[in-house]
């Protein structure tokens, strides 16, 4: 009976010691839950800059978890009218309705497929495919006259070239529903195809852009998302504008850096325009 009086005592100090470390675990644990949550609402909220880029009106916006975290969620256009804006809100809607991360397994996309080729690489189809979904939704005619249709950012640099309404990075403040061509390797041309969601002033007074893009590659997969860059991004190369255009040449674009690229059903192979001066040579 002593010794159960001498052990009895050791024995619950140290089951009081276990409780006491386990005890401060969960308090360290619950110290940092907080810390947690703030970082995920931060990660998942709208950026703040993004706040007031979209729709001055307050149209009511939502977070979309499945879509790009750092993108504010356009609400769904509600006019059915075949104006150009209408028609920009239109394609900008449906370009974030599609997935964050749409390369099927086998390596296809819906977008390399409206152009007969499921494996491309996919920037320009992309846009096109949205392009082609509002002109479906809104029967407007506005690819081809006010957008280009080419699966490639080059041609779609030459198109706008070639109609007189493009303009070098630097020279030009571009808007709602321009295309943003860009220089990625500094190769002298496009290789890389975005569009403009929208177009904001810092606190620096520096013109800032909000863009929509696809085929973006990242450490997991390709895929769509929007950024925020300066106008004057130095892997920008220029703008194509869709509202400042001069009309002036009807002839089709002749495909030039993409050689293996599929060309649209009807789009022959042409000489180029009088005017080489308007046209990138890809040898430079």
């Amino acid at each position: 009976m002593r010794r159960a009086k001498k052990t009895y005592p050791r024995a619950f100090s140290a089951l009081l010691g276990i409780l006491a470390i386990v005890l401060a675990l969960f308090l360290i644990w619950l110290s940092f839950q907080p810390a947690e949550s703030a970082i995920s609402s931060q990660t998942q909220s709208t950026p703040q800059s993004l706040e007031n880029t979209f729709y001055a009106s307050g149209d009511s916006r939502q977070e979309n978890p499945d879509k790009d975290p750092q993108a504010t969620v356009l609400p769904q256009p509600a006019s059915e009218d075949g104006s150009l804006d209408n028609f920009v809100d239109w394609a900008l809607w449906y370009a974030q309705q599609e997935p964050r991360f749409p390369v099927r397994e086998d390596g296809s996309t819906a977008y390399g497929e409206l152009f007969g080729d499921p494996y491309a690489q996919w920037c320009s189809e992309f846009l096109m495919y949205c392009l082609q979904k509002a002109e479906d939704r809104l029967g407007t005619s506005y690819i081809r006259s006010v957008y280009p249709w080419y699966p490639s950012a080059y041609s779609c640099g030459l198109w706008f070239k070639a109609y007189y309404h493009y303009f070098d990075v630097g020279t030009y403040v571009p808007a709602r529903g321009d295309m943003i061509l860009f220089d990625t390797y500094g190769i002298g041309y496009p290789d890389h195809v975005a569009m403009v969601m929208e177009v904001f002033v810092n606190s620096a007074g520096d013109p800032v852009i909000t863009t929509i893009e696809g085929n973006i590659l990242t450490d997991v997969l390709p895929q769509i998302r929007s950024r925020q860059l300066s106008c004057t991004d130095s892997g920008i190369l220029g703008y194509g504008s869709i509202r400042s255009a001069n009309y002036s040449y009807e002839g089709p674009i002749k495909y030039y850096s993409d050689a293996d690229a599929p060309q649209e059903s009807g789009a022959d192979s042409a000489q180029e325009p009088e005017g080489s001066d308007l046209w990138w040579d890809p040898e430079e």
